[in-house]
């Protein structure tokens, strides 16, 4: 039987974001005029911005962050854009939930590096 050399391996480099079935995004919630949303006063009952959000995305995944910087970090299928999020979440328009948030300011980008914490 013949020997067959593996001269190429996977490509791997470190520093970079690789997806092979799955895609990450960082998004921030924000005002028509950029400013940040704090969600932490919007994670706490039905309906309010950050679970109306999440059920226009429905990531596989996603955590919103404990401070006033409105990010929330998800995990979708391979075929989503930040393109479509960031419209789709800006669509929500000016009164998002019972408090009545704006959140037509969204940015949405996609992620180059995944930090995991325990």
């Amino acid at each position: 039987m013949a020997a067959v050399t593996r001269v190429h391996g996977l490509s791997v480099t470190a520093g970079n974001v690789y997806s092979h079935g799955a895609k990450g995004f960082l998004i921030t919630v924000q005002v028509a005029g950029n400013t940040d949303v704090d969600l932490r006063a919007e994670d706490d009952a039905v309906d309010e911005a950050v679970e109306l959000i999440i059920k226009e995305i429905n990531p596989l995944m996603y955590a919103v962050k404990d401070d006033a910087s409105g990010e929330i970090s998800i995990i979708t299928d391979r075929d989503t854009s930040p393109e479509d999020l960031q419209a789709r979440i800006r669509a929500l328009g000016t009164t998002v939930g019972p408090n009545n948030v704006d959140v037509t300011g969204t940015d949405v980008i996609e992620a180059t590096f995944l930090t995991v914490t325990g």
